[in-house]
């Protein structure tokens, strides 16, 4: 009896291993192959988890970033549409600003074909409606794909009522050497406006007016001057500033101001030389002056005219080391009237006032 049982559980036992032989050889042969698959409804875009403002002169934008690939991390991302989603909020009953209550379904872009708004690069722009003065709204965009399934609502985005603010009424500028200074009028804002005011400043070359203006001022400035650098001497740049107002996390830029246009360069004259003298002397004029201590000093300009020809010319170009000069080209019984000015290192060779005349009798 015993051997009997014991020769039923060594056939049990080898019953089991081949299960477990199969099974093994199972695993083995579907090894490499995906798991049971997503049903349709659940393959549908990534969160967008960057709507943003963005603001441009006299426009702001809802913005986010187009999904990249489907929630499940699968590609192609199968999208066909953004639904925008759109909550009103009294400003003094602001109790429920980012709770899911209270949405309602505000627009729905085809995204091959859009109505309104526009896909830039990566990112979709769509213009933000004017909103109600005593209201807050808050945006929040999905995706649709193809069987008109949404993915997750992205992160909400509160946006308020600004002013419309003008922009500055003048844009004042001083060129110096690679260096533009300007300066402009604070506008005037509304009286109950609570916010804050600050700047931007645009540039572009004015050989052509179909540039696009270029933002240098990426942060909004506080000061209405600014001072811009870098820039080549004797090229044409055009200027324009925006008004830029924020209150909370919302803000408004105006349009352009009126664009003012200026060539930097260094328009700096050195000083008007002083001690400046000029005697008859041993059948010549000597002419004496005070070095000038211009920092770009490249050299002397002399000047002379005679009481006969009448003729003012220069008759010598001095380099900076001199302060002195002797004429020796003389006529006897003539009248000759010198005068000297200093000149800089610039492109324009910026030349001071001349010294005052002063006339030598030659024997």
């Amino acid at each position: 009896m015993n051997l009997v049982m014991g020769l039923i559980k060594i056939e049990r036992l080898k019953q089991l291993q081949c299960l477990l032989f199969f099974l093994l050889l199972c695993s083995l042969c579907c090894c490499g192959k995906r798991g049971v698959p997503l049903p349709p409804s659940l393959v549908v875009p990534e969160k967008i988890s960057d709507l943003r403002l963005q603001v441009q002169p006299g426009l702001r934008y809802l913005v986010w970033s187009m999904p990249r690939e489907n929630a499940d991390n699968t590609k192609p991302v199968d999208l066909v549409s953004f639904k925008v989603r759109l909550k009103k909020v009294a400003k003094d009953l602001d109790t429920c600003r980012y709770c899911d209550e209270g949405f309602f379904d505000y627009l729905t872009i085809n995204v091959i074909k859009p109505e309104i708004g526009k896909q830039l690069g990566a990112s979709f722009y769509l213009p933000l409606p004017e909103i109600e003065k005593d209201y807050i709204y808050v945006f929040a965009v999905a995706s649709l794909n193809s069987r008109g399934w949404s993915s997750e609502l992205s992160n909400k985005l509160a946006v308020a009522a600004l002013p419309q603010v003008l922009p500055p009424v003048a844009v004042e500028l001083i060129p110096s050497a690679s260096i533009v200074e300007l300066a402009w009028p604070v506008p005037v804002l509304p009286a109950d406006f609570a916010g804050k005011i600050s700047y931007r400043v645009y540039r572009r070359q004015s050989e052509g007016h179909n540039a696009q203006w270029r933002l240098i001022t990426p942060e909004p400035i506080v000061e209405n001057q600014f001072i811009d650098v870098g820039l080549v001497d004797w090229h044409a740049y055009e200027y324009a500033v925006t008004s830029f107002v924020s209150l909370d996390d919302t803000s408004f830029e105006s349009d352009y101001s009126i664009s003012a246009e200026i060539v930097p360069g260094d328009y700096t004259s050195p000083a008007k030389l002083e001690g400046f003298s000029a005697f008859y002397y041993q059948a010549g004029v000597q002419l004496i002056w005070n070095p000038s201590d211009a920092a770009d000093l490249s050299g002397y300009n002399i000047y002379r005219r005679d009481n006969v020809t009448g003729y003012d010319y220069i008759i010598a170009v001095l380099p900076l080391a001199k302060s002195e000069y002797f004429d020796s080209d003389i006529i006897l019984g003539r009248t000759y009237y010198y005068q000297v000015t200093a000149f800089d290192s610039s492109d324009r060779k910026n030349e001071s006032e001349s010294t005052a005349e002063i006339a030598v009798n030659v024997h």
